[in-house]
């Protein structure tokens, strides 16, 4: 066979294996992703099961009707542990109308127990032992802080610590008030 000949035929072949390919990846679906929901503002917040310190189940859709503040944290962030006193005052002095959830990534729930018992605060903190929640909000780093509405759609999200201040804002922003929360 001629060299043209064996180039062409060289050149076919691996044009139909680069179509073959390209066509079916683009076959490929992964049933599990929902295109509504993104972590990001605008988008609904993906709803989750964890469970509180005491062992009760808690969902997002559960607190449709309020503001949710969330935030992703973690015993092994210096930024982390320095926003929690903002947040236990922020959850002290929110109105009815808005729920405080900090989400923890760590594998030792009674190390987590622990620490905040010993802290002293009273906010509610939600257990992500297998870490599902975390990456349905592609949390990249910790802290990360959302805002999310009353129809559980995400209004805000920060990464990075936040202050009380911040969370004030946040939160009255969302609401088109200069009041406190």
């Amino acid at each position: 066979m001629p060299l043209k000949k064996k180039k062409a035929l060289l050149f076919l072949v691996l044009a139909f294996l680069t179509v073959f390919s390209l066509a079916g990846c683009q076959t490929l679906k992964n049933e599990n992703t929902d295109t509504k929901t993104k972590p990001y503002e605008g988008y609904p917040a993906p709803d989750f099961e964890l469970k509180d310190l005491s062992g009760k189940t808690v969902h997002l859709s559960d607190f449709r009707g309020k503001m949710v503040v969330l935030n992703f944290w973690s015993l092994n962030c210096s930024f982390c542990l320095a926003e929690m006193p903002d947040f236990e005052e922020f959850y002290r002095s929110k109105s009815e109308n808005v729920e405080v959830l900090l989400i923890n990534l760590d594998r030792n729930a009674e190390k987590v127990r622990t620490y905040i018992q010993n802290r002293g605060f009273t906010f509610n903190v939600l257990l992500d032992e297998k870490a599902e929640t975390v990456r349905s909000y592609l949390i990249r780093g910790v802290p990360t802080t959302f805002l999310v509405d009353e129809d559980g759609v995400i209004m805000s999200r920060i990464e990075g610590q936040v202050s009380r201040e911040v969370l004030d804002s946040m939160v009255q922003s969302a609401c088109g008030t200069d009041t406190p929360t």
